[in-house]
């Protein structure tokens, strides 16, 4: 895969995974009865420095402002992930690298949603949100799987010498 490629694909990829997550969250706040309540909630956070859910008041821009730097983060991960995937196409060794950028990434969130849990006394559900984030990144891995079909084969095949000498 040439460079533009894989920042196509990652883009696709990450706006897919941010789609996922905004639907989920979409579909989780009509449940509890307060649409958009989840983004509009992380951008008071965020760009108001909110620290009293009690006074969220859901606004049209603090839910555009926060899916927009939502999306971003989304799309600077699907092309990390992107080219990590070219690169495993390439060099089976690098599937190491992959399954660390995930770890990683699992992890980061995992602590910052933990950390924003406390912070807003339990102003929404972990669990939700840990569900949304293994949502997206199912989709993610799905779309990369399906362009990388050949990758599969590779894994299961014995090795073809592309690791380094030693």
């Amino acid at each position: 895969m040439n460079s533009s490629s894989v920042l196509r694909e990652g883009v696709l990829v990450g706006l897919a995974g941010a789609a996922a997550v905004a639907v989920w969250f979409l579909l989780y706040d009509l449940a509890t009865g307060a649409p958009f309540r989840t983004p509009a909630l992380l951008g008071a956070v965020l760009f108001e420095h909110l620290r009293e859910p009690s006074a969220l008041v859901i606004r049209p821009k603090l839910v555009l402002q926060y899916t927009v730097v939502h999306g971003i983060a989304f799309v600077l991960f699907g092309v990390a992930a992107a080219g990590l995937f070219a690169l495993v196409d390439r060099v089976r060794a690098m599937l190491f690298g992959l399954f660390m950028l995930f770890c990683c990434f699992e992890v980061a969130f995992l602590a910052a949603v933990t950390v924003l849990s406390e912070m807003l006394a339990g102003a929404f559900s972990p669990w939700a949100v840990l569900c949304a984030n293994a949502l997206a990144s199912i989709v993610m891995l799905a779309m990369l799987w399906s362009h990388h079909a050949r990758l599969i084969g590779r894994l299961t095949a014995p090795d073809d010498g592309d690791a380094p000498a030693r």
